[in-house]
């Protein structure tokens, strides 16, 4: 499997189709059909080597990678992990290591206050000098006396989604105050004790804007009321945490409860519908919206069955007009993705995104015909993943499926 990725990876860039003109006219033609893949053209290039460009030993791309640019002309693309640092740098194509903290969740041991450890998911700003911020809150159980009996990480795990602001380009963020705790998304069951592994809603994806409205996906894993799957969110306010409703199969009705301030509640009128669960399988790493046409693009992590009956891991692409319906999913590149970690390889990949540097949007919510996959590069040793991890990019081309 890492043989094929690299040699696909040295192809030689595949030309375009003749004249910009004519291929976004057949871009735009296909995309309203919803009939597109992603393709790479190029061999991997190395953004962040952890190696040598850590500023700490946690300074890891530990969640997909967001960029944005603020009204002082930089460009900040941003290395999550629960101390949550950016690269910097006037374009995409010369960020560099900035080792100041964008934010760091207090760690909380009081689980009421959603203030545990962050991770920066989503981030979207307007203006490049207001930023939000939808951020991966873990709520760990196991470090509060009497909290989780099973006393482990996974099985004490509660993962949030919290929203996060900053008023000064994206250099310093911090809680919303809008709504306190700023809850976007959490369970509507006080601490689950009944339970072997993690729960909740995690992985906030990129916001997008599509007619007024602000779109993002988390993902849950299944627990009681809530089924496994992509919960589609959206709101028309991004200052209000709280604002934010779910997909809830037929409309956004869904609000998420705060369980912890709220009395007895119908839980299951508080959970989210996953979109497409039987199209995309897997957690949404990142969407945008390919430019000039009514389409949505969105790359996640999968495994799933060839034209010839293998079973292909890799990262895949799905697209969308409505954020609701999906294609049938197409392979970007075969790799061996972060669950199964192999002893057969050195490497794995994970946390999925797409970028393109000429984007015309603050949030690079925008996608032309050709930009990057960003994915998160884990060394392995001894079949184990360590602090050894690398941001690294693949150019893609965005093209009419065949």
């Amino acid at each position: 499997m890492a043989e094929t990725f690299r040699r696909l990876l040295t192809l030689p860039a595949i030309s375009l189709l003749a004249g910009s003109v004519l291929w976004t006219g057949a871009l735009a033609e296909t995309a309203e059909r919803r009939n597109l893949t992603v393709l790479p053209t190029g061999p991997v290039e190395t953004v962040f080597d952890w190696s040598r460009d850590a500023c700490a030993k946690s300074n890891v791309p530990d969640a997909s990678a967001r960029a944005f640019k603020n009204a002082d002309g930089e460009v900040r693309l941003t290395i999550s992990h629960n101390g949550n640092r950016a690269l910097v740098g006037p374009n995409l194509d010369a960020v560099r290591p900035d080792c100041g903290m964008l934010y760091q969740g207090r760690g909380s041991a009081r689980l009421a206050d959603f203030d545990d450890l962050s991770w920066i998911g989503g981030v979207y700003t307007r203006d490049g000098r207001t930023v939000y911020a939808l951020a991966h809150t873990e709520l760990r159980g196991e470090r509060t006396p009497g909290q989780c009996p099973a006393g482990r990480y996974s099985a004490c795990l509660l993962n949030t989604i919290t929203g996060l602001v900053s008023e000064d380009g994206g250099r310093h963020f911090k809680p919303q105050a809008k709504a306190s705790p700023p809850v976007v998304a959490t369970l509507p069951y006080g601490f689950p004790t009944d339970r072997n592994s993690r729960v909740g809603y995690a992985n906030p994806s990129n916001i997008i804007e599509r007619d007024d409205w602000y779109y993002a996906f988390i993902f849950a894993d299944g627990y009681r009321d809530q089924r496994r799957g992509n919960c589609l969110i959206r709101t028309n306010n991004l200052d209000d945490p709280a604002s934010w409703r779910a997909w809830d199969g037929k409309d956004f009705t869904v609000t998420f409860i705060d369980p912890f301030r709220n009395g007895q509640v119908d839980p299951g009128s508080h959970v989210c519908a996953p979109v497409a669960p039987n199209v995309i399988g897997r957690l949404v790493g990142g969407i945008v919206k390919i430019r000039d046409t009514n389409t949505v693009v969105a790359v996640f992590g999968d495994k799933r069955r060839g034209p010839d009956g293998r079973e292909i891991e890799g990262i895949y692409s799905s697209a969308s007009s409505d954020l609701v319906n999906w294609t049938r999913p197409s392979l970007v590149t075969e790799v061996q993705l972060l669950w199964d970690k192999s002893c057969d390889e050195t490497e794995a990949f994970f946390y999925p995104s797409l970028i393109d540097p000429d984007a015309r949007t603050f949030s690079f919510e925008d996608f032309g015909h050709k930009g990057y996959l960003y994915l998160t590069r884990y060394q392995l040793t001894s079949c184990k993943v360590t602090w050894d991890r690398d941001l690294v990019r693949i150019p893609v081309e965005v093209r009419p499926a065949q």
